[in-house]
């Protein structure tokens, strides 16, 4: 009996204990963790955010929080799998040590939400949440890791020529995990690359109240034309061993003074070409113009070629090339001389005076003629001929000592790069006393003789080239021709007929 009665008894006990056991665990709607996403996929040396939040009963008070990383096929509330314990942080596993940490430590505000930093490839996996002495929410949350993909971010400011710059590049991630490495490097045209290292700096910005760090390098600068189409590269290193970079392509604003090629030195009736160049970004406007005239000849961009055909003897002078870039503005000039054949000008000829004969030749030309005397050339070792320069023509004037030069005439040749002209000069017979011609050439007679003759030419040569530039302006187009005849006085005093003669060109 007293046997039955214990066991009743024991039954009733095992029985009454056996549902308060059943109903101890809570209702699901009281104990709850959500997810942001199930799945989260983190980059090689980045971080990975777990964002979650979770319930409980309103009698627990949690004060401490504890992720685990699950192991395969096995539970994942072991001490074994513990990667952040919020009140005994060294019961972290020594993988995760310094690389976990809530993003709320006020757990009264029911936030769950962890940073992973500088994620391995190990870190995949399932991870799960656990308040520790009531509850562990059987939710997991699954990482997966991949390579790094997301490129550092580089800002370039407006680059101009000879204004110092800064350029920024930012490490991809938002992470506050152990900072990257970051180069400069740039490369020009060719294949050599530099490493900048003098002229940056390393910085980061930290926004505590999210725990989140950004890391980012400035290189500061003075951009030059150098410069211009530089490929530059900013090199992101995290843990030493998974690197991204970025590069980019500078544009420098510059322009460099312009240049001007070309034969400035044509023929006449032949082709005047001419190019300006500038290099500069972005490209200039550039306008030709001759000196002295008020429209422009020609308006490119960049290089500009200028070409004249037939050129004419007016075409001569000075052109200027002008670069507009922005508020800048650069000149070129070069002068353009136009060759052509010498001309042998009224006023030269031959007077035979006393038994000295002054011979006077006046040519013009560009380049500047040579004369020769090639009849004279066995008596000019005695008397040297005498030479003066008046713009581009040449006067040159010989003396010596002759005989009966009755009808003869005597050559003067005037030649330059263009060619050769001839022209046989009349002689001229003058009465006068006989004169020493040995001691003329050793005293001051002759010279003053010869400066006498000159200047009489070069006055004659004076007319007649105002003449010529006046007839000009009035729209004719006036040279001389070998056929016309030249008329010239060389003695101011008039006497007779017999000494104010004509010299006359014979024709060839």
């Amino acid at each position: 009996m007293w046997v039955l009665i214990w066991a009743a008894l024991l039954f009733s006990l095992t029985e009454r204990a056996t549902c308060q056991k059943l109903a101890a665990p809570p209702t699901a709607s009281l104990w709850n963790i959500t997810f942001s996403t199930a799945e989260i996929t983190a980059e090689k040396g980045l971080c990975a955010v777990i964002s979650c939040t979770f319930t409980h009963p309103d009698n627990i008070k949690p004060t401490t929080a504890i992720w685990f990383k699950c192991p395969t096929n096995d539970r994942c509330d072991k001490d074994e799998n513990i990667i952040l314990h919020s009140k005994k942080p060294s019961k972290a596993q020594e993988g995760f040590k310094q690389r976990v940490s809530l993003l709320e430590t006020d757990l009264t505000k029911k936030n769950c939400s962890v940073i992973i930093n500088d994620i391995r490839e190990n870190d995949a996996g399932e991870y799960q949440f656990r308040l520790p002495g009531s509850y562990t929410y059987l939710k997991k949350v699954k990482i997966t890791v991949s390579a790094l993909t997301q490129k550092p971010s580089v800002l370039i400011p407006p680059l101009t020529e000879g204004e110092p710059a800064t350029l920024t590049c930012t490490a991809p991630g938002i992470c506050s995990g152990t900072p990257p490495h970051i180069t400069w490097t740039w490369r020009g045209t060719g294949d050599n690359i530099t490493e900048l290292r003098d002229s940056t700096t390393i910085q980061m910005r930290e926004d505590l109240t999210i725990n989140t760090t950004t890391h980012f390098s400035t290189l500061t600068f003075t951009p030059s034309a150098e410069h211009h189409n530089m490929m530059v590269t900013c090199q992101v290193t995290f843990q030493k061993k998974y690197q991204i970079e970025e590069t980019v392509t500078l544009n420098v604003t510059y322009v460099i003074d312009p240049q001007i090629t070309g034969n400035k030195m044509v023929k006449e009736d032949g082709i005047l070409d001419l190019t300006c160049s500038v290099d500069s970004y972005p490209p200039s406007d550039i306008t030709w113009s001759k000196n002295g005239t008020s429209a422009p000849l020609q308006n490119y961009t960049e290089n500009a070629a200028l070409t004249i055909s037939n050129v004419t003897r007016e075409h001569a002078g000075e052109y200027v090339c002008t670069v507009q870039h922005f508020n800048r503005t650069l000149t070129a000039s070069t002068v353009v001389t136009v060759m052509y054949l010498p001309v042998i000008l009224p006023g030269s000829g031959c007077v035979d005076q006393a038994g000295v004969m002054t011979c006077v030749c006046v040519s013009q030309g560009v380049p500047l003629p040579l004369i020769e005397w090639p009849l004279l050339e066995l008596n000019t070792e005695r008397c040297s001929p005498t030479t003066s320069v008046l713009g581009s023509s040449v006067n040159s004037t010989i003396s010596l000592p002759v005989g009966n030069h009755n009808n003869t005439t005597v050559e003067c040749v005037s030649r330059n790069v263009v060619g050769v002209v001839t022209e046989k000069l009349q002689i001229t017979q003058k009465g006068g006393k006989q004169r020493d011609i040995s001691e003329e050439c050793g005293n001051a007679v002759l010279p003053w003789t010869i400066a006498g003759v000159s200047l009489s030419v070069t006055v004659a040569l004076l007319i007649y080239l105002s003449t010529n530039a006046y007839i000009r302006i009035q729209g004719k187009n006036v040279k001389p021709k070998e056929v016309e005849s030249t008329y010239i006085s060389l003695d101011k005093k008039y006497t007779s007929q017999e000494e104010y003669e004509v010299i006359a060109r014979r024709p060839r």
